[in-house]
């Protein structure tokens, strides 16, 4: 192991980012005052982005990619997971970017969830559906689907269905 426990070539996922490649350490300074050893990340599917965090940091800021099995406990898990959002817009926001922050992809894909027939119940019915809630979707729907696509080996297009299959499977067990 390298850096903080990491090495070139490993995978990490950075929060707010998603699941980056470690192509470098390098020695940097971003004030002419100050050197560091940074790790340099290249985001999946990327060729020209990349970050830099300082291997001081990495540890807060970095962890190791989920595995299948942590993809799929983190599905079953989801399954009995209901979430109850206000009705209130703004309260709604505020609960929602809650559960965003926490991070835990087993209450991510439960929201994912409960918006999704939240809306696809307003279409039914002819009401408006909130753009927030779209906007709200969109973000957890790209905090969590490019991970699962990476540890799962499937396209991201294709997690929707993936969890859908799963959270199917397991709701037929537990009846």
């Amino acid at each position: 192991m390298g850096a903080a426990g990491y090495a070139v070539n490993d995978y990490v996922f950075y929060k707010g980012v998603g699941v980056c490649r470690i192509v470098a350490v390098e020695n940097k300074t971003f004030d002419d005052v100050k050197y560091e050893d940074y790790l340099k990340l290249v985001p999946l599917g990327s060729r020209s982005s990349s970050y830099f965090v300082p291997v001081s940091a990495a540890k807060l800021r970095l962890r190791k990619p989920m595995t299948a099995d942590e993809v799929n406990s983190a599905i079953d898990d989801s399954a009995n997971g209901e979430i109850s959002l206000t009705h209130n817009s703004r309260e709604r926001r505020s609960e929602i970017d809650t559960i965003l922050k926490e991070g835990n992809c087993t209450r991510i894909i439960s929201l994912i969830k409960t918006i999704y027939l939240y809306t696809e119940s307003c279409r039914t019915n002819g009401k408006k559906v909130l753009v927030s809630d779209e906007n709200a979707l969109r973000a957890a729907e790209n905090m969590i689907y490019p991970e699962f696509s990476f540890a799962l080996g499937i396209d991201e297009n294709d997690v929707p269905d993936y969890i859908g299959r799963r959270l199917e499977r397991t709701e037929v067990a537990d009846a």
